[in-house]
C-alpha cells in the first residue's frame, strides 16, 4: 500500500515589490501543490457577503480605531468590517491547511497555522530595487496612476506600513524579524528562482532536522 506523501505548508510574508508572490506561485507550480493569495479573497466574499473588490481594498489591514467613532454615531467596539473580513479569512486559512499541501501569500498565515508543522518564509529587497520593479509593472499593477519615481517610492513605503501594522496588530511577532520565519530571502540577490530553488532546498533537505543533528565529537 502506497504510503501517503507527507503534507507541505508553506507560507510567505513580503515587502511590496519584493516579488514574494511570485515566488509563492512558481514554488506552488515546482511542488504540484495548491496556491492561495486571491482565493483568500473569493472564498471571504462568499462567506461573509462582502464585494471581491470591498475585501481586496481592506485586505491585509488592521482595524483602525480612532477617536472618529465617537463622532460619528459608530459603536467603536462592534466587529469592524476589517476584524469581521480577517477573521473570516483566518478560518479559511486553517480549513486549506487542514486539508492539503498548499502555499499561502501573508494574512499572518504563519502565526495562524502556529499549531501546524509549516515553513515560513520572508521576502524582501531593498527599497530602489522594489521602486523600480514596481514602476515597470505599474501598467498592470497601477492603471489609473500616473506615478513617479517618488510617487512610487511613498506608495511602497505605505504599503509596507499597512502590512507591518496587519502583521504586529493580528500576531505577536515582529513583522520581518529574523526570529520569527524560518527563511529570509533577499530577491535582489537570489532572483525570484533562486529563491524558489532556496525554498525547495530547504523543504527536501531540512525535514526533521535539529540543532544536534550535525553535531560532531569535536563539537560536543
Amino acid at each position: 500500500m502506497e504510503e501517503k506523501k507527507d503534507k507541505i505548508i508553506v507560507t510567505i510574508d513580503r515587502e511590496f515589490g519584493s516579488g514574494g508572490r511570485e515566488v509563492g506561485k512558481r514554488l506552488a507550480e515546482r511542488l504540484g501543490i495548491r496556491f492561495f493569495d486571491e482565493e483568500l479573497i473569493r472564498r471571504a466574499a462568499a462567506c461573509t457577503g462582502y464585494h471581491e473588490e470591498y475585501i481586496k481594498e481592506n485586505d491585509e489591514k488592521a482595524p483602525d480605531y480612532s477617536v472618529s467613532s465617537f463622532f460619528t454615531g459608530v459603536d467603536m467596539f462592534q466587529t469592524s468590517p476589517y476584524t469581521r473580513i480577517q477573521e473570516e479569512e483566518f478560518r479559511i486559512i486553517r480549513e486549506i491547511a487542514s486539508e492539503d499541501s498548499c502555499v499561502i501569500i501573508g494574512r499572518a498565515a504563519d502565526y495562524i497555522l502556529s499549531s501546524e508543522r509549516h515553513v515560513s518564509i520572508f521576502i524582501f529587497a531593498p527599497i530602489e530595487e522594489r521602486v523600480r520593479r514596481n514602476l515597470a509593472l505599474a501598467p498592470i499593477r497601477f492603471p489609473d496612476e500616473n506615478l513617479d519615481e517618488a510617487g512610487m517610492e511613498k506608495k511602497v513605503r505605505q504599503i509596507d506600513k499597512q502590512r507591518r501594522r496587519y502583521y504586529e496588530f493580528y500576531t505577536d511577532n515582529k513583522w520581518g524579524g529574523r526570529d520569527v520565519y524560518d527563511l529570509l530571502i533577499n530577491t535582489s540577490r537570489a532572483g525570484v528562482d533562486g529563491a524558489v530553488d532556496i525554498i525547495e532546498a530547504y523543504i527536501r533537505g531540512g525535514k526533521d532536522k535539529d540543532l544536534l543533528s550535525d553535531v560532531t565529537d569535536s563539537e560536543a
